[in-house]
């Protein structure tokens, strides 16, 4: 009788465990952010502060097969490089050619963009008196 409870015991665990394994219940997996590439050329920059505010890219897309423009958002968070140089959004300019990565999130229907990482390579100008 010991060793019956026992093992209902045992695979009265199993069975459950199996069960919530099989059947997680109503909660649907989110599919997670999407992180894309983008090259494009900065159109407007709308500062908050220094480091924060908006960034409007106008950019070719291969789906649409035409020139479109996205609103992205800059955080403290984001990476601004400068001809490898650490930057902030202060520094970058409207009409420079940038290259990034901007994760799009779903939110209520609508895509929001956060810029994670932005390069921009400036023509460097060589100083009174450089070479030659």
């Amino acid at each position: 009788m010991t060793r019956c409870r026992s093992f209902v015991r045992r695979s009265g665990c199993s069975v459950v465990a199996a069960y919530l394994l099989a059947f997680p219940g109503c909660r649907q997996e989110q599919p997670g952010p999407e992180v894309i590439s983008l090259d494009g050329k900065i159109e407007k920059i709308n500062r908050t502060s220094d480091d924060t505010g908006e960034i409007t890219v106008s950019y070719y897309s291969d789906k649409q097969k035409t020139e479109v423009s996205g609103i992205g958002m800059v955080t403290k968070a984001t990476e601004i490089m400068i001809n490898g140089a650490i930057a902030t959004l202060k520094d970058l300019r409207d009409g420079e050619r940038v290259h990034g990565e901007v994760r799009v999130d779903k939110k209520g229907g609508e895509r929001v963009l956060t810029i994670l990482k932005i390069t921009v390579n400036r023509a460097q100008t060589p100083t009174p008196g450089e070479g030659g």
